[in-house]
């Protein structure tokens, strides 16, 4: 049985990860730019002034009222298909007469936040009428699931079940799991919860780890494509803002199938060293930049969905992941020249400096969520929203533009401002989350209006994704029924202090467990640069100290690896206790750091040979079938660096373990692996036995399926709590 091994040769490549140089030091928070931060007024003001002329006009309402169109001309108008208008015109994708789900359901979602936003009844008739609409003619209720497409001329709804997609399902049911986050409605409820289990019963395949594309091939299109949309669009449109406020009796479920897609998305379609979700991952050109031209939003929005799905279902680590690689995304997509958002990247991995309307939504929005608990996240928000409202409103016939030329900040006019794939929904959602936000980060209260039947639990009434107290709720009640306006107070973030504690594996600011490795990044930690050079470790290493002091006021040394004036590197003393604790770094001059961190038992995160590749730090170990076992490696040093070494799987009768290094997981009492999207026994996770707060991980035997696969990543999971990724190539 595979268990512990020594690891001998890792000793310099594990000490190059935990005690090497890093570019995470920590400066102070410049709080500065919440001067120049729109106001929720603001916000207000773009829903009611920019936005919605555009759809209040009678030719968006439908015939009859609820039928809206999917396809309008730029000044709003309907299209004329014996003199069709720019640039609908010469365009058949457009002049297909249809009526899609899509466009039909984002447009009843915005006037749901029309009247989230407003309080005015006549938007919230509007959403009743459109979800009237699709419940009437757009659930399959033979069949199940929903129709994407009603043919205007044989008025006859499509296609096929087996042709249906699960992006545009989940799309389906935006608008009704936004009316139900409104109104509570009991029988809008139940439809979403029998399209939600179609969804999944039917496209959730576990031998992909991922959603499947279609339920039979379609010409060229394979059914068991795997599209990074079918996963993540069942997150965005209605299971992050449901799975806190549906009965009881499901959240548990909910909460798991958010935690169940995170993960697959994790292991199929994130690429660790590019930190970028591509859209595909069905052959290795797809996950390869210098082939694929990843968007930024794909990225942006999947992010904000893994980090809600860890603030719910208690995933410290995967919160914290997702929000340390929301910062590096929008150091990479600001565009500082103009005060914008670039579009995503080229092929190569250069910036795509044009703008695109629904992915700028996308970063504006998990900034601003990022910087109601971490102040700097945010400073981009003052140029870039301002970009928006002067070059991406229509200010003659409202709306926004798909998108705007770098360098000129003209208008991309090459699609209609209302068509199947652009209807009310990213810019709503944007008025909405830049008012929350905003009220919250200037200190004001947020003011939002419902329509329960019966008003529910106050614990289940949030602000849209967010959380708040409740000052006030008002109900008024009229022939058609009852509102209430809620009033919210959320806490304004405090500066972030100037000293970060991480996992020294990871460097993710997870849980700390005792004796896990950890590292402190800040200014002025030390005087000296100096490894530790014996065991025990020193408390005292260059004149610079550790002091972890735990809830209960014990404080603490703590064994110390490496320090510099930048970082230093302890291990977490073994008694402390479990719950808030304080870490002080002291340098010998005097000068002093201290932080808040949590102690918990479970805090994991993978060792990586090279930072630059996302390499694993791990042992392959090749059984053969006579039992025999070889011990090789899974990167090969050159010059001062590892690179790849490919993972032979051999003949059927091998099989294949891995041994990954690891801190923070050494208590653990449940861990699950994924590599590639394919579900890996773990035989063993515990202390390595060896290395001073090292821990190791067992998995294997890998599946064959994973054969020729090239990069894939390892997604592990240790009492609820999921590791950030790392890769390994196979051959």
């Amino acid at each position: 049985m595979l268990r512990r091994c020594r690891a001998r040769h890792l000793l310099v490549l594990v000490f190059l990860a935990v005690c090497g140089p890093s570019t995470a030091a920590v400066a102070p928070a410049d709080a500065s730019w919440l001067a120049q931060l729109p106001t929720g007024d603001r916000w207000l003001a773009h829903l009611t002034s920019d936005l919605l002329p555009f759809w209040s006009m009678p030719a968006a309402l439908g015939d009859p009222l609820g039928a809206f169109p999917s396809t309008r001309c730029d000044d709003g108008s309907l299209i004329d298909y014996s003199n069709p208008c720019v640039p609908i015109k010469g365009n058949d994708y457009l002049l297909y007469p249809a009526r899609y789900l899509v466009p039909l359901s984002r447009q009843t979602y915005g006037y749901g936040v029309a009247y989230h936003l407003t309080g005015d009844p006549k938007y919230l008739a509007w959403m009743k009428a459109g979800i009237d609409y699709i419940r009437a003619n757009a659930i399959d209720r033979t069949a199940g699931g929903m129709f994407l497409t009603l043919d205007l001329t044989s008025n006859q709804w499509g296609p096929e079940p087996a042709f249906r997609d699960p992006q545009q399902l989940g799309y389906g049911l935006l608008s009704l799991g936004f009316y139900y986050y409104l109104t509570r409605d009991e029988d809008v409820f139940r439809d979403i919860l029998a399209i939600k289990h179609y969804i999944f019963d039917h496209y959730f395949n576990s031998s992909l780890g991922t959603m499947q594309w279609l339920l039979a091939n379609n010409g060229g299109q394979r059914f068991d494509q795997k599209n990074l949309v079918a996963d993540l669009d069942q997150m965005n449109t209605y299971l992050v803002l449901l799975a806190p406020i549906v009965p009881d009796e499901y959240r548990d479920e909910w909460t798991q199938e958010l935690t169940t897609l995170s993960h697959s998305i994790l292991a199929t379609f994130y690429s660790p060293r590019d930190n970028l979700m591509f859209l595909a991952a069905n052959q290795a050109a797809d996950r390869d930049i210098g082939q694929s031209t990843p968007d930024f939003g794909h990225t942006s929005k999947a992010l904000w969905m893994m980090r809600w799905t860890g603030l719910l279902a208690g995933d410290d680590a995967l919160a914290a992941f997702a929000a340390k690689n929301g910062r590096r995304l929008f150091d990479r997509a600001f565009i500082p020249e103009d005060g914008s958002w670039a579009e995503g990247v080229l092929a190569g991995g250069a910036a795509d400096k044009n703008k695109n309307w629904w992915v700028y939504d996308e970063i504006d929005q998990y900034a601003a969520t990022l910087a109601l608990v971490d102040l700097d996240a945010g400073r981009y928000l003052p140029q870039t929203n301002q970009y928006w409202f002067d070059y991406f409103v229509d200010h003659q016939y409202g709306e926004v533009w798909n998108g705007v030329d770098y360098g000129t900040n003209a208008p991309q006019r090459y699609w209609p401002k209302s068509w199947q794939w652009k209807s009310a929904y990213h810019d709503f959602e944007h008025s909405l989350v830049g008012y929350i936000t905003s009220q919250i980060l200037h200190g004001e209260p947020v003011v939002l209006h419902y329509a329960f039947r019966n008003v529910p639990d106050p614990q289940t009434i949030h602000p849209y994704f967010f959380r708040a107290n409740i000052d006030s709720v008002q109900t008024t009640t009229d022939d058609s029924g009852s509102y209430q306006t809620v009033t919210f107070r959320g806490t304004q973030p405090s500066a972030a202090p100037t000293l970060a504690v991480v996992s020294g594996a990871s460097f993710m600011p997870v849980p700390l467990p005792p004796e896990s490795i950890a590292s402190a990044f800040g200014i002025g930690l030390a005087t000296t640069t100096a490894n530790a050079q014996s065991l025990p470790l020193p408390f005292n290493l260059g004149g610079a100290s550790v002091t972890v002091t735990d809830w209960l006021g014990v404080s603490r040394l703590a064994p110390l690896f490496y320090v510099s004036p930048g970082q230093v590197n302890f291990q977490v003393p073994e008694e402390t206790a479990l719950g808030s604790a304080t870490v002080t770094v002291t340098a010998d001059d005097a000068t002093r750091a201290s932080t808040t961190v949590q102690i918990s038992l479970w805090g994991p995160g993978v060792f990586q040979q090279d930072f630059a590749t996302v390499l694993a730090a791990a042992d392959v170990v090749r059984v053969h079938g006579d039992g025999t076992q070889v011990l090789e490696h899974d990167y090969s040093v050159q010059g001062t660096g590892a690179v790849p070494l490919p993972v032979d799987l051999g003949p059927a009768s091998d099989r294949i373990y891995l041994s990954l290094y690891a801190t923070g997981l050494r208590a653990a009492t449940a861990a699950s692996a994924i590599v590639g999207g394919q579900a890996v026994p773990v035989t063993y996770a515990g202390a390595q036995g060896y290395w001073v707060g090292l821990d190791q991980v067992n998995i294997g035997p890998l599946p064959r399926s994973l054969s020729g696969a090239g990069r894939v990543n390892i997604v592990l999971t240790v009492d609820g709590q999921t590791a950030a990724p790392v890769e390994i190539v196979i051959k």
